[in-house]
C-alpha cells in the first residue's frame, strides 16, 4: 500500500467583519444618577438611610430635565 499523494493546502480565506454599533447618547444627568441608582439597588446604600428618598427625588428630577431637553431640541430642530 502506498502513501496518499500530497495535496496542496488551500490558502486560508480571511474575512474581516466590522460591526458598528451606535448607542444612543445618554444625557449626563441620567448617566451620573444611574450609578447612584445602581448603588441603591445593589445595597451599597442601605434602604433605611436618610439619603434614599432625596436621591430618588433627585434622580427623577434630572430624568425629567433630560426628557424636557430632548423634547425642546426636537421641537426646535
Amino acid at each position: 500500500m502506498s502513501a496518499p499523494a500530497p495535496v496542496a493546502a488551500r490558502p486560508a480565506r480571511r474575512r474581516e467583519v466590522v460591526l458598528r454599533i451606535v448607542l444612543p447618547g445618554i444625557p449626563a444627568c441620567t448617566a451620573v444618577l444611574g450609578s447612584v441608582g445602581a448603588a441603591l439597588v445593589h445595597g451599597a446604600i442601605p434602604a433605611a438611610s436618610p439619603l434614599v428618598w432625596p436621591l430618588v427625588v433627585l434622580a427623577l428630577g434630572t430624568m425629567a430635565y433630560d426628557v424636557a431637553l430632548r423634547a425642546l431640541s426636537r421641537r426646535d430642530g
